[in-house]
């Protein structure tokens, strides 16, 4: 069983970078087919939007709260890997939540990034997890003391306004100006009380 999991994720890993090898017109619809249902343009306009969302935040602080969490980058893909792993945000707020994360806008090793709310695949794998239906392998991203919703807040608008390439493996190979969902979140991220000094996740882990 765990030879053939091995395998299975192995092949997924060849596979994505098969696709970020793929010619424009293919990778755009391997990109609706297995990361998100919104395509590269969808997501940059979708981008204004989340800059708007923020500022209602830091306009009244008290009636949210932030947690951060890993899951698999595709559905198929049955255990997170260090490869291929995705961090997102989920904000709450009364009776609702929405999702954040840093998002390549097409299949290739690197393009324009941008930060995305309420993408598909961060909202079923979320919604799943909170079913104990875990198929993307969520796990929360433990930290030492509460995330501060507002001092993330202006990290991640901060993040918006420098324009940052995305890199999809930056969590392994960090080159400047560029970032990906992991280390976005990661730089990012600020609790209550001190900043993280390291990276809080744990791959293949639950």
């Amino acid at each position: 069983m765990f030879i053939r999991r091995h395998w299975r994720a192995l092949g997924v890993e060849i596979s994505l970078l098969l696709i970020l090898c793929s010619c424009s017109s293919l990778q755009a619809g391997l990109y609706l087919a297995s990361i998100d249902k919104l395509d590269g343009d969808a997501i940059l306009q979708n981008e204004l939007e989340v800059k708007n969302y923020l500022e209602t935040i830091l306009n009244d602080p008290e009636h949210y709260m932030i947690k951060a969490y890993e899951r698999t980058g595709v559905s198929a893909q049955i255990r997170r890997t260090e490869l291929v792993v995705h961090s997102f945000y989920v904000i709450f707020e009364e009776g609702d939540f929405h999702t954040l994360s840093f998002y390549g806008t097409n299949m290739g090793f690197y393009s324009e990034g941008a930060w995305i709310m309420d993408s598909n695949s961060d909202r079923e794998s979320f919604i799943m997890y909170t079913e104990s239906e875990n198929k993307w392998d969520v796990i929360e991203i433990k930290t030492t003391n509460e995330i501060d919703i507002v001092e993330t807040t202006k990290n991640i608008l901060d993040k918006i306004k420098s324009n940052v390439t995305y890199y999809y493996k930056d969590h392994l190979d960090d080159r400047p100006n560029m970032d990906n969902c992991n280390t976005a979140l990661y730089e990012t991220l600020a609790e209550k009380s001190l900043l993280p000094t390291a990276w809080p996740g744990s791959y293949g882990t639950q």
